[in-house]
């Protein structure tokens, strides 16, 4: 009895020693951008701040203090989105210790400002715009929902192959398609251990 219950022992730490590591996403939000946003405006003066959101320069930080509030970097390469915001902060953070690879299908979600005849402060006019967004009322040349939900789906799996390969994956996105990445990743058995990717540099961590 006693050597059966040795041989159960050792062949349980046989089999746990076959286990593969915990894989791990870390969805990173970019630093805030330098933008005047304030006051209230119209719906031409909204677009245009939108547009220029995209091309503005990022607020400077310290990476280290950014650093040291998610897990220790082991993959070789953090994923971007197009965007400048984006590209500028995962080069902040990581500087030439890892490869930069900027992927398209990591950029926020479209959205074209709404027209209203009435003066509202921006955060209005990207609210109500985000939610028609999300009504299906869009602009024809503009990404629908279903569309983005169909690209954060691909990113998922994309996702999934690249933590599965090197146990990790770093991407520094976007607030929104963050939410919805975590959200599509929790779908597919992976627990939110930190959820602070809705902050400017905060991170979302999620393992599986």
């Amino acid at each position: 009895m006693k050597t059966l219950i040795q041989l159960i022992f050792f062949l349980g730490i046989a089999v746990c020693g076959q286990q593969t590591l915990a894989q791990e996403v870390i969805l990173i939000r970019h630093a805030e951008v330098k933008l005047e946003r304030h006051g209230w405006m119209g719906a031409k003066k909204a677009s245009a701040v939108r547009d220029e959101y995209d091309t503005a320069p990022i607020s400077q930080f310290n990476a280290d203090t950014v650093l040291s509030k998610i897990p220790q970097r082991i993959t070789d390469t953090i994923y971007v989105s197009g965007l400048s915001r984006s590209i500028a902060t995962g080069l902040k953070l990581f500087g030439d210790s890892a490869t930069i690879v900027s992927l398209y299908d990591l950029n926020e979600f479209e959205m074209h400002m709404i027209w209203l005849p009435l003066f509202l402060p921006y955060k209005i006019w990207t609210s109500i715009s985000r939610t028609m967004w999300l009504m299906g009322l869009e602009k024809p040349e503009t990404e629908s929902f279903q569309e983005a939900r169909e690209r954060v789906d691909a990113v998922c799996s994309f996702i999934e192959q690249k933590a599965e390969q090197n146990e990790q994956a770093i991407l520094v996105t976007h607030g929104f398609i963050n939410r919805n990445i975590a959200r599509e990743l929790q779908k597919r058995g992976w627990r939110v251990i930190q959820n602070n990717g809705k902050e400017n540099l905060g991170a979302t961590i999620l393992r599986k």
